[in-house]
């Protein structure tokens, strides 16, 4: 039987005009690497051909020179926004090297050695150099091979005038309070999210070298886990034990302010250690605090806000508030050429709106725990129908806890719009393949697959390539108007920039 108290809640919202006025607002931002033709990390720099890294607005780098991150614009409308994204693809695909390729899995493909994976760089300014340092302080922290884990970031808002019907008021305090409650319910569900959206239970064995694991060998050249969902997401992934302890929960703003503050302001010991600067006077951390900057906190979900005049991250968030949330925990797909198909964007704006509606209570100390277990429990062994997730306080077997969620999800589906696609989209998730699944290793399936896409891509032609071409011409001449800095000028910066908090 339905909810009946979230039933209510929907009968509700529904006779307030919420559904008939509901606007959601979202983009993606992408990870993925440059291969060669081997299907090795490529070691060549990001290409002028897509524009400067340091000011495209939709193409840049992450923390390797290879590693591509696509940005989208703001989308109201599902389709638009995948065949924007699918767009960028084709840009990339077509303005690459002929014998490059681009990398489908969120873990990354076989690594020879370390010194082979290139850190971004970003021209010789302040900023670009700030951007850099940053890069240098994760491979001073975590070692590079840790950071070639790629991902999907999927970028979630309601439009304020369907979200003043929610809550019935414009201030900024209600906005924050009802994003923050979606955050703390997708965490309470994020076991749920790792078991239809996990996509990485196998790595090469390179990744792993001389780090300790509870992997099990698949075959000469692979390490796996047979019902894991989301490796990415684990202890050997996207992971800081030191971050670990920060115990932030989102039960206010201030408080997870607070917490990101002192975070990046109170040195750690273990980083503090490695000094702020190299043997040769060079920074090559941008601070000694278990976080470097906000954006080093990882979590499976974030509170944004925008902006284009470079204020930094906590600030914005101190004097505007929250205007959308980041989404983090999800692993490319390899069974689309986004590596997010248009199916699991309506899934997951359901489950984005189902976090928003449900009631969300704080979260204790204990539940904390709770919700840490879920996960652990989700990323090793989400694939066993037989595991006992914590819900309540009670062990509830994953399948029915799963089975309930689905029930809630498919009646929230109902009030929308967009009922019978959505409702579509539910079951095409649902059983969706998921896991990489081959008979060859976890680096020669990924080749054969790089092979496969680039080859339909570079053939393809959509309708927004024209402007993705403006905006990489656009972004050259931005990058020649930037000043070239003196290292005693980037040394005032960083000391100016770490005062600023």
């Amino acid at each position: 039987m339905a909810n009946a108290s979230l039933k209510n809640k929907l009968n509700k919202l529904k006779d307030d005009g919420f559904f008939d006025n509901l606007v959601i607002k979202r983009g993606i931002e992408k990870e993925f690497f440059r291969v060669n033709k081997s299907g090795y990390i490529s070691k060549k720099s990001h290409p002028e051909s897509l524009g400067s890294a340091l000011t495209n607005r939709y193409i840049t780098t992450d923390f390797a020179e290879a590693q591509v991150e696509l940005v989208t614009p703001v989308f109201e409308d599902v389709n638009a926004l995948y065949d924007f994204l699918y767009s960028l693809h084709v840009f990339v695909a077509q303005n690459i090297d002929k014998n490059e390729m681009l990398w489908p899995f969120s873990m990354p493909p076989r690594i020879k050695k370390e010194s082979d994976i290139n850190l971004g760089f970003y021209h010789q300014s302040n900023i670009g150099l700030l951007k850099h340092v940053y890069r240098r302080g994760l491979k001073v922290r975590y070692g590079p091979t840790m950071q070639c884990v790629s991902g999907m970031h999927y970028n979630f808002s309601i439009k304020p005038s369907s979200l003043f019907i929610f809550n019935g008021s414009s201030d900024q305090k209600n906005i924050d309070s009802a994003y923050l409650g979606l955050i703390r319910n997708f965490k309470r569900l994020f076991w749920f999210v790792l078991s239809e959206y996990g996509q990485t239970n196998i790595v090469d064995k390179s990744f792993i070298k001389n780090r300790e694991h509870i992997l099990k060998e698949l075959n000469e050249e692979d390490m796996y886990l047979k019902n894991a969902t989301s490796l990415r997401m684990s202890e050997i992934g996207y992971q800081s034990k030191a971050q670990k302890d920060l115990g932030i929960k989102y039960n206010s703003l201030s408080g997870f302010l607070e917490k990101i503050k002192n975070a990046i302001t109170v040195p750690y010991p273990e980083f503090e250690k490695k000094e702020l600067k190299d043997h040769e006077g060079n920074y090559h951390q941008i601070s000694n605090g278990i976080i470097q900057i906000e954006n080093e906190y990882y979590d499976s979900i974030r509170p944004k806000r925008s902006s284009t005049n470079n204020m930094r991250p906590y600030d914005l968030l101190k004097n505007f508030g929250i205007e959308y949330v980041e989404v983090r925990g999800i692993d490319i797909s390899p069974y689309d050429l986004t590596g997010m198909s248009i199916h699991q964007m309506h899934f997951l704006d359901l489950i984005l709106l189902y976090c928003l509606i449900k009631p969300s209570p704080e979260i204790s100390d204990h539940e904390k725990n709770e919700i840490d277990s879920n996960d652990y429990k989700a990323i090793y062994k989400g694939r066993d129908e037989g595991i006992e997730m914590l819900i309540d306080g009670k062990e509830t077997n994953i399948r029915s806890a799963k089975n309930k969620i689905i029930k809630d999800l498919k009646l929230l589906a109902g009030y929308l719009k967009e009922s019978d696609s959505i409702h579509e989209s539910i079951e095409i998730v649902l059983n969706c393949k998921k896991g990489i699944i081959s008979d060859d290793s976890f680096h020669n399936t990924g080749l054969e697959r790089a092979k496969s896409n680039i080859k339909d891509l570079r053939s393809d032609s959509t309708k927004d390539i024209d402007s993705i071409k403006k905006e990489a011409e656009l972004s050259l001449d931005e990058l020649n108007k930037i000043q070239i800095n003196s290292k005693e000028e980037m040394d005032e910066y960083v000391k100016n920039y770490n005062l600023s908090l």
